[in-house]
């Protein structure tokens, strides 16, 4: 037996199997359409086919497809089964409880039970009603992925306020051990100038102060010797332009791709460069990994809050996971490399790598407004470093569509 005939009758035991079904999943769905799940889905998310969209999966109506498939419209079946009391009003009451928070599409409602269609008068054949409508804020896992995933639309806007804490020692044992800790704030903007081309700056400040213990027989005296430098603020500017360059589909990822520029508002830092993120959607869970380039216009190795090198790397590569429609989880495995000087042509350089793993939760809190609390820890080398933050998200609309 071929592959495609033993594929064939898998699908018609498939389709049987559903035949006493009225509401249908993907699998379902492809199973009596005789295609593959991948097929359907696509059909779906492309208001091709009658679907209604709950929560983060798909489900289908046995009569409504069936209709769908002779090319008949819709609303023809749902007329003739007007009286009757399906699986699909259950799902329709779940749409419209959550609607408020899932800014997930829906298809029309069908016609009440009480209005039914006069069975003498002739109609011209008629379009099938669309399928879904454009969700009009975004979700859960759209905020926790931000620029990777999807951009936002014309005349729609998000502001986020960001504080982290973080601490990171060296020890060059048993003589001498440093401590860092940074206390940073954020600000970032993100509006979207024209569908798939968004444009985000952001402006950060870092409170960070160093203390060196140095042994006794270093410092020449009786006890150990305890060093603190000054505390300072540090941060520069960026401003990125974001663009689609093709989205997703069967077999497909979307790559959203960037130009990215840092701009001395702090320290002094000044570069140019660019980069791409791919996604791919696995429902209710999205894959993605990134890389981007910066070359330093301008850079002062000697000035520890000077941070870009004349060359920066950076990757990432993770995945965010949508529990329900208020919360998600992601986890992300990131990666820096830098070509750093010596400051002075004689001391050694700072650390050309840095790699460490986020993992971070976004939570609904109400329409619009998303918390985001988040830690990474530095992988790899002898200086153990760890990063919290928080971040709240509010999405609006600047302007509306004309």
């Amino acid at each position: 037996m071929t592959a495609s005939a033993l594929w064939f009758a898998v699908s018609t035991a498939a389709a049987q199997s559903v035949s006493g079904r009225e509401v249908l999943d993907v699998d379902e769905a492809a199973a009596l359409l005789r295609v593959k799940p991948e097929v359907v889905r696509a059909l779906a998310e492309s208001q091709r086919i009658p679907a209604r969209r709950v929560g983060d999966v798909w489900r289908f109506w046995h009569a409504g497809l069936l209709e769908w498939l002779k090319g008949d419209p819709v609303a023809g079946a749902v007329s003739q089964l007007s009286g009757r009391s399906t699986g699909l009003d259950r799902i329709e009451t779940l749409g419209r409880e959550s609607r408020d928070l899932t800014a997930r599409g829906v298809r029309p409602e069908p016609p009440p039970p009480t209005q039914t269609p006069l069975a003498a008068t002739p109609q011209a054949p008629s379009t099938p009603p669309t399928v879904g409508e454009r969700p009009s804020t975004p979700t859960t896992e759209e905020i926790a992925l931000r620029d990777q995933r999807v951009l936002l639309r014309r005349g729609a806007a998000t502001i986020d306020f960001g504080l982290s804490y973080g601490r990171s020692e060296l020890t060059l044992f048993p003589v001498v051990r440093a401590e860092e800790k940074d206390v940073g704030i954020s600000g970032t903007l993100r509006y979207g100038l024209v569908d798939d081309l968004q444009l985000t700056m952001r402006v950060p400040a870092i409170w960070r102060r160093t203390t060196t213990f140095a042994d006794a027989t270093l410092s020449g005296t009786n006890s150990p010797r305890i060093a603190k430098t000054p505390a300072g603020v540090a941060g520069d500017g960026s401003i990125s332009l974001l663009g689609v360059a093709w989205r997703e589909a069967v077999g497909r990822p979307t790559i959203v791709w960037s130009l990215d520029g840092v701009v001395p508002t702090g320290a002094g830092d000044r570069g140019v460069g660019g980069g791409f993120v791919l996604s791919k959607s696995y429902d209710p869970a999205v894959l993605f990994a990134g890389l981007t380039y910066l070359y330093g216009l301008r850079v002062n190795p000697s000035d520890s809050r000077w941070s870009l090198a004349k060359h920066n790397y950076g990757f990432q590569v993770g995945y965010t996971y949508a529990v329900n429609e208020t919360l998600a989880l992601s986890t992300a495995f990131l990666g820096t490399y830098r070509n750093s000087r010596s400051p002075d042509g004689v001391a050694i350089p700072p650390p050309r790598e840095y790699y460490a793993l986020q993992l971070g939760t976004t939570w609904l809190l109400a329409r619009g407004l998303f918390m985001e609390p988040a830690v990474a820890m530095r992988l790899g080398g002898d200086n153990p470093g760890l990063t919290v933050s928080l971040n709240f998200s509010h999405s609006f609309r600047w302007r509306s569509k004309p």
